[in-house]
C-alpha cells in the first residue's frame, strides 16, 4: 500500500476540467496556442492541445484577463481589468505586470511585431506601444462608448470596433481615427481583417458585416432574404479569417458558423456544446481553436467538420 501511494505521488498533477470561463484564444502555430480568463487564468497548450497546461492568477493577477496576443513563441501580452496587462518572454512560463496609466477595463490587445502593439478598452480607450509593452501611450480615439475588438495589418492601418455599430480606423499608426459608416446600432464584439480592403465583423443580435475596401461601406451577411434581419439573434463574440474566402464566427448558445466564399454563405458547424463561445483562432482553412465559457476548448483539425473537445490536466501552480 504505501509502494502504491509512492508511485501515486510521483505521477503528475491532474485535476478536474478547468470550468473558469475563458474569453481569448490565440493560435501561435499547430502546436503552441494560448487562452486568457476570468480571475487571472492562462491556458497553454504545446502539443497542438493533446494538454493544456493552467497558470492561475498570472503575474499575480486575480482580475478577469479578457485578450491575449503573441507575435512569436515566446513574446505574449493579455489584458483585461482595471487596467491590467502582462507580458510574458519565455513563451507563457512567467508574467508580468505593465504599467497601463489607466483603471479602464481593457478589451483587446493586438500587436503586428515585437514592438508596435495596441490595446482597446472601456470608455473610447486606445493605448499604443512602440517599445514592446514598456510604455503606453495614450492615443484619441474621438469616441466615448466602450470599444471590445481590433485588428491591424500593418503598423499603421488598423480598426477598433465597441458599442452601438462602432468602427474606427486608423490610417497613420493611430495618429487619427476615424468613424467608419456600419449603419448599424448592434455591438460590434469582434473583427478581422486579412488585408486593407477585406475585413469582417460580428456582434450582437446576430451582426456579420463585410468591407471590400476597408470599411467605407459595410455590408449585412447572414441576413434572411431580401431583408435585413440577421437570421439569428445569437450575439457573435468571435470571428477570424484564415484567408480572403474561410472564416468563423463563434457565440452564444455554442454558435460556430463557418463560411468557404467571404461570408456570402454562412453554414453552422456542431461544435458539441451550449456554453457560450467567446474567441476564435483560425492558424489556417484546417486547424481552429475556440473557447468559451465554463473551460471549454474546442478544436478542429479539419476545417470544422468535426470539432474535438479539449482539457487541460497539467496546472503550472502559479
Amino acid at each position: 500500500m504505501n509502494f502504491l501511494l509512492a508511485i501515486l505521488l510521483l505521477l503528475p498533477f491532474q485535476h478536474p476540467n478547468e470550468r473558469t470561463t475563458l474569453t481569448s484564444v490565440f493560435a501561435v502555430d499547430a502546436n503552441f496556442a494560448v487562452a486568457s480568463g476570468e480571475t487571472g487564468l492562462i491556458a497553454r497548450t504545446l502539443d497542438g492541445g493533446k494538454t493544456w497546461r493552467y497558470t492561475h492568477n498570472a503575474g499575480k493577477t486575480q482580475n478577469d484577463l479578457y485578450s491575449i496576443c503573441f507575435t512569436d513563441k515566446k513574446s505574449g501580452w493579455a489584458v483585461g481589468k482595471s487596467g491590467t496587462i502582462l507580458t510574458t518572454l519565455d513563451g507563457g512560463n512567467n508574467w508580468k505586470n505593465s504599467d497601463s496609466s489607466s483603471s479602464h477595463d481593457l478589451m483587446c490587445v493586438r500587436f503586428v511585431n515585437p514592438q508596435i502593439g495596441w490595446i482597446a478598452g472601456s470608455r473610447g480607450l486606445i493605448l499604443k506601444t512602440t517599445d514592446g509593452g514598456k510604455q503606453w501611450v495614450r492615443q484619441y480615439s474621438n469616441v466615448t462608448l466602450d470599444l471590445w475588438s481590433a485588428s491591424f495589418i500593418d503598423p499603421q492601418t488598423g480598426w477598433v470596433t465597441g458599442a452601438h455599430g462602432t468602427i474606427i480606423k486608423t490610417t497613420d499608426g493611430g495618429e487619427t481615427w476615424l468613424p467608419t459608416q456600419s449603419k448599424m446600432q448592434n455591438f460590434m464584439l469582434g473583427i478581422s481583417f486579412i488585408d486593407k480592403d477585406h475585413g469582417w465583423v460580428s456582434g450582437g443580435y446576430g451582426a456579420v458585416l463585410n468591407t471590400t475596401n476597408g470599411g467605407k461601406v459595410w455590408f449585412e451577411q447572414n441576413t434572411l432574404d431580401n431583408m435585413q434581419f440577421f437570421k439569428t439573434n445569437n450575439f457573435h463574440y468571435g470571428i477570424n479569417f484564415a484567408n480572403a474566402q474561410t472564416g468563423w464566427v463563434v457565440g452564444s448558445t455554442g454558435v460556430i458558423m463557418k463560411t468557404t466564399d467571404g461570408g456570402g454563405n454562412w453554414d453552422t458547424q456542431e461544435s458539441n456544446t451550449t456554453d457560450v463561445l467567446r474567441g476564435v483562432s483560425a492558424l489556417n482553412e484546417k486547424v481552429v481553436w475556440v473557447v468559451g465559457g465554463n473551460g471549454s476548448i474546442l478544436k478542429t483539425a479539419d476545417g470544422g467538420k468535426s470539432w474535438t473537445i479539449q482539457s487541460s490536466v497539467k496546472n503550472d501552480g502559479k
